[in-house]
């Protein structure tokens, strides 16, 4: 069932609203447990932070160019970026969360109403900009063997307990081809190209 958040065509986002929307996704981003470990891990290297900041304005422009843009558009975004550069698969759905989050607040800024964005803002700025806590959260990660390695996630803050979070999956490793071994004995090697 779609709710009509989802469904509702909105008007397209205005110049005025533009830094209402851009504060809307970058909130609703920091408050998702999912890419917030991923950028504390820096599971997308050194830059995870401006990768997510880059995904937040990848996500208004998309708004701001295509207003017919609905929640599964941002869901296809959430769960690509996720995977391509954080080499994460989602299987706890939260992308569907953020993605109603940053939909419905679109909605009130289109409507001018900002009072959900502002007790956003209230709570971001009490936890003083810090991202909301991981919780424990389970990530599972393929070694080459084949074999499933177990990672424990816990953040300081006993609140965060009840809002657990499992299923976030780190993409298995692309795999590395054999050594071709001639008649001879040698080695071929193969070149990162072909791999």
């Amino acid at each position: 069932m779609t709710s009509q958040t989802e469904s509702q065509i909105l008007p397209p986002v205005t110049k005025t609203q533009v830094p209402s929307l851009d504060l809307a996704i970058a909130l609703s981003l920091s408050r998702w447990p999912a890419l917030t470990l991923a950028v504390q891990n820096q599971w997308g290297g050194p830059d995870s932070a401006d990768k997510r900041d880059w995904l937040a304005g990848a996500l208004s422009e998309l708004i701001v160019t295509k207003p017919d843009t609905d929640a599964e558009d941002i869901e296809d975004v959430l769960l690509q970026v996720m995977g391509d550069e954080f080499d994460i698969s989602l299987e706890d759905e939260s992308e569907v969360e953020v993605a109603k989050t940053i939909m419905r607040l679109r909605k009130g800024i289109s409507e001018g109403d900002l009072k959900e964005l502002g007790e956003m803002r209230r709570e971001w700025e009490e936890r003083k900009g810090r991202p909301v806590g991981v919780g424990h959260i389970e990530a599972v990660e393929h070694n080459h063997g084949g074999e499933l390695d177990s990672v424990d996630e816990e953040s300081g803050s006993e609140d965060d307990d009840e809002d657990r979070m499992e299923g976030v999956v780190q993409a298995p490793p692309k795999e590395k081809p054999k050594p071709e071994v001639d008649e001879d004995g040698f080695t071929t090697v193969v070149s990162k190209k072909r791999r």
